[in-house]
């Protein structure tokens, strides 16, 4: 089952042709073009991570209140404040 879903992607979209294309681009390229390429990635890489981070923390916190309020509400704490 597996094999015919990977083999009916396989021939819509010929991957392995598209590594191989960027695989031998790279290695065509000088090593300060690469090097600048690298370095361009990682910074992408490394702002992208922060901008993660940043979307989950809040997240996170925002889930914790949430259910902070949800358990205070079903144990009745919540019942002398909203009536």
């Amino acid at each position: 089952m597996l094999d015919t879903i990977m083999n009916s992607i396989e021939s819509l979209v010929p991957m392995q042709d598209i590594i191989d294309g960027g695989y031998n681009f790279i290695n065509n390229l000088g090593i300060i073009e690469q090097l600048i390429g690298l370095l361009v990635a990682g910074v992408i890489i490394i702002l992208g991570t922060f901008q993660i981070v940043k979307k989950l923390s809040k997240l996170i916190i925002v889930f914790f209140i949430l259910g902070g309020l949800w358990f205070l509400y079903s144990g009745g704490f919540l019942d002398s404040i909203i009536g």
